[in-house]
């Protein structure tokens, strides 16, 4: 019945220091002001789930429609089973608070330190302190520019749409 919470933005989630790994993500969510926190719940048999428990920082990044292939493939591949970052075209660039890297190619990229873990079923939901953000064009004044094309997951599997009525498949 989750289904009719769609359609959500997506985001790259981006965790691990040794060997950095980047997930596909659309359950991301605000939680507070002050401090600024936000929650993303990853389920329990992800490679990045094990990850974001044993350094406790992970990246929210933010694509655009340009990068949808690389969003499905960072959703559909797993990590664990070899280096996902070779079959991406996305290149991962020091962060400034955290030991996480960034994607440059992302509008947004919001640095978090692990404050609290909750267990909710077969996913944790990790609440993350921001403690830094990087972003381009797309967000100019701290706002966001909607002529960008951000990822929405418009349903379960392919189907991803925009800010428009147009739909997408990777």
């Amino acid at each position: 019945m989750l289904e009719y919470l769609y359609p959500l933005r997506t985001y790259l989630i981006v965790s691990g220091v040794e060997k950095p790994n980047v997930m596909t993500a659309d359950w991301v969510v605000p939680l507070s002001f002050n401090p600024q926190l936000l929650g993303v719940a990853i389920g329990h048999s992800r490679y990045t789930h094990s990850l974001i428990k044993e350094c406790g920082e992970f990246v929210v990044a933010v694509p655009t429609i340009e990068l949808l292939k690389d969003v499905w493939k960072a959703g559909t591949l797993s990590g664990a089973k070899g280096d996902k970052m070779e079959k991406l075209s996305l290149t991962l660039v020091e962060s400034k608070k955290v030991r996480v890297p960034s994607i440059k190619e992302c509008q947004a990229n919001i640095e978090c330190r692990v404050v609290k873990e909750v267990e909710t079923g077969d996913h944790t939901f990790f609440v993350g302190e921001i403690l830094d953000v990087s972003y381009g064009d797309a967000f100019k004044d701290g706002k966001p520019d909607i002529n960008y094309k951000f990822v929405m997951h418009a349903s379960f599997g392919k189907n991803f749409t925009t800010n428009s009525s147009e739909t997408f498949e990777p």
